[in-house]
């Protein structure tokens, strides 16, 4: 139980915990410091203060009780006190320190005659009423009171605020450096480009960077030569089947020949969605394009003219970003739609800061078990979508990819009736 309100009340983040590890052990010093020092060495000096303020008292007190009042003045001119006949009424202090409070008390106990103590800014008076006359003795304050332990307060206070702020300053430094590494990760899991990372702060920072720099060109170099080895088969095969499609146009038109064509534009359909899949694609130039004309477009470009097809999308919509990006993300949806249902519906909502594309078709849609596995490379559905459909299962894994480029996300939302529903959420500015 205990462990659980820890983690409940303690800092979520590393910075936040490291402040709390220095601060609290340095206020927790300081605060004993102060309660000993109080304590245990300021409080026998102002006794002792105290206490030799009440002889001297005492000491003139006796030559004022014999009437030997040129004697207590000289007494008093020697211990560099000052002795005065003056009525101090309308002087008393309304609030008094804990130091204050215990002088007073000292020297009430010590010298019983005192019927008045009043603390003034430079010096402290004592009352006395001997032989029918008032006598006011005044001691200068700092015969009572030592300034010295303020002034070392204020140093200590002055140099652990001075210490906590390099200190502030450090950690926010090594902070920054791991939350740099962090980023560059992220991104590198999304499959964004690193701008130019460089490994700082402490050994175990740098350490941990240097390690993740040498993982990632791990992976780059292997990413390129699976690519690389992908490209140079799929470029093979596209040689050898554009020989087998010319040869056929050679060959009598029977059934048979009909099916082997049939079979042939699908593998040549499959070789170019591999070859769409290994090329690298940059965002090369950040355009104004009109949502409604480039939808036009990628309707327009599409082989299956003989489908039904409802858009809702207003002509004054504008977005800056890749042109070419956002085609084919949009492309690769449709294409996914049209050829798996017989009408597909295309809307295009504005937000405050994106565009909302909903592509929608009434297919035969996707189970929902399978749903978070839809946008993964040669995923297929092989009950509803088979190969004679034409899909290689890299279109969606290829609007996802591209969708990184741009700063725009794809996701499967639910349907209330059959098919599926895709939606393209893109900013208004890249």
């Amino acid at each position: 139980m205990s462990n659980f309100f820890l983690k409940k009340l303690s800092p979520k983040k590393l910075f936040h915990r490291l402040i709390l590890i220095f601060l609290i052990p340095l206020i927790v010093t300081q605060i004993s410091v102060i309660f000993f020092f109080y304590e245990r060495h300021w409080e026998k000096i102002i006794n002792r203060f105290a206490n030799i303020a009440a002889n001297e008292i005492t000491f003139i007190i006796n030559e004022l009780e014999k009437n030997r009042i040129d004697n207590a003045k000289q007494i008093a001119t020697n211990l560099n006190l000052i002795i005065y006949e003056k009525n101090i009424e309308g002087q008393k202090n309304t609030k008094l320190g804990v130091f204050e409070r215990k002088i007073k008390e000292i020297i009430q106990n010590r010298v019983s005659r005192t019927q008045e103590v009043v603390f003034l800014e430079e010096e402290v008076l004592f009352k006395y009423y001997i032989n029918n006359r008032n006598f006011i003795i005044s001691f200068p304050k700092k015969y009572l009171l030592s300034q010295t332990p303020i002034i070392l307060f204020l140093w200590m206070i002055s140099i652990s605020l001075i210490l906590s702020l390099i200190a502030f300053l450090f950690l926010r430094n090594q902070m920054r450096a791991i939350q740099k590494l962090a980023m560059s990760a992220e991104d590198f899991g999304k499959g964004k480009e690193i701008k130019i990372f460089k490994p700082t702060g402490a050994m175990e920072i740098r350490q941990a960077g240097n390690a993740f720099l040498k993982m990632r060109r791990r992976i780059n170099n292997y990413m390129s030569q699976r690519t690389s080895f992908l490209a140079g088969i799929s470029h093979d095969l596209g040689t050898i089947i554009t020989r087998i499609k010319l040869r056929l146009e050679l060959l009598e038109k029977t059934e048979n020949i009909k099916q082997i064509k049939h079979d042939v534009e699908i593998m040549q359909n499959f070789l170019k969605e591999y070859l769409d899949f290994t090329e690298t694609v940059n965002v090369n130039k950040i355009v104004k394009i009109n949502i409604s004309l480039l939808i036009n477009e990628v309707i327009q470009s599409s082989n299956f003219k003989n489908k039904k097809i409802e858009v809702k999308c207003p002509k004054n919509y504008f977005v800056s970003t890749d042109k070419s990006c956002l085609y084919r993300i949009i492309f690769n949806l449709y294409e996914n739609a049209i050829k798996f249902g017989t009408l597909v519906k295309i809307k295009v909502i504005k937000e405050t800061n994106y565009y909302m594309i909903f592509i929608k078709d009434n297919g035969p849609g996707v189970p929902y078990q399978l749903r978070g596995k839809i946008f993964k490379p040669f995923f297929k559905i092989d009950d509803s979508r088979n190969l004679d459909k034409g899909g290689s299962g890299l279109g969606l894994s290829i609007a996802s990819e591209l969708s990184k480029k741009i700063k725009a996300k794809i996701s499967l939302r639910p349907s209330k009736s059959d098919g599926a529903i895709f939606l393209i959420r893109i900013p208004l500015k890249y």
